[in-house]
């Protein structure tokens, strides 16, 4: 199989995301190895690539080469990122409210469990809760849920992402009709 080549760089990942195609690719040079990533039309040119993102890690080029397909991926279907919000994760941290501990809640599970990493401050056991989820990808919508469910049972609107805000804070319903 031919080496796919632009500019000079060997195309080495390609993500295709519905008209548009991303690529990563790689040149070495005398200054080391360099990395960067294309865009191109997937229906009328796929080898025409274009604004190319020119990155010194391929780390961070792999990173742009993600975040430029989702972002494609919300482009074309803007409900991509509530429908993923509305997914819970397998697990999430979280403090406890009554005494700041360290909590970690599994998702259709009952209750809580108490993280090993625990420490008795509060500021300090929040930091840990919010890296740890930050790390796995979990939201504040999703934590907020997940505490919810944990307590309440996981088939009430309390443990929908999508009754919460960026903060993790309950959106309040604009039905009228219930308040008293």
């Amino acid at each position: 199989m031919e080496k796919e080549m632009n500019a000079g760089y060997e195309i080495i990942e390609k993500l295709n995301i519905g008209n548009s195609v991303f690529v990563l690719g790689t040149m070495d040079s005398s200054y080391g190895t360099k990395y960067a990533t294309w865009q191109a039309n997937a229906k009328n040119d796929p080898t025409n690539y274009f604004w190319g993102h020119y990155i010194q890690s391929y780390e961070d080029a792999r990173e742009d080469l993600y975040e430029r397909a989702y972002n494609e991926t919300l482009a074309q279907n803007p409900s991509y990122k509530i429908r993923q919000l509305e997914k819970l994760p397998p697990v999430c941290m979280s403090v406890l409210p009554s005494n700041g501990a360290l909590i970690k809640i599994t998702h259709k599970e009952k209750g809580y469990s108490y993280a090993d990493i625990s420490s008795n401050d509060l500021a300090e056991n929040k930091e840990l809760a919010r890296y740890i989820n930050e790390t796995m990808g979990v939201s504040k919508e999703q934590e907020a849920a997940m505490v919810a469910g944990s307590m309440f049972g996981w088939n009430v609107p309390a443990a929908n992402p999508r009754n919460y805000d960026e903060n993790g804070k309950p959106i309040k319903s604009k039905n009228k009709d219930h308040e008293r």
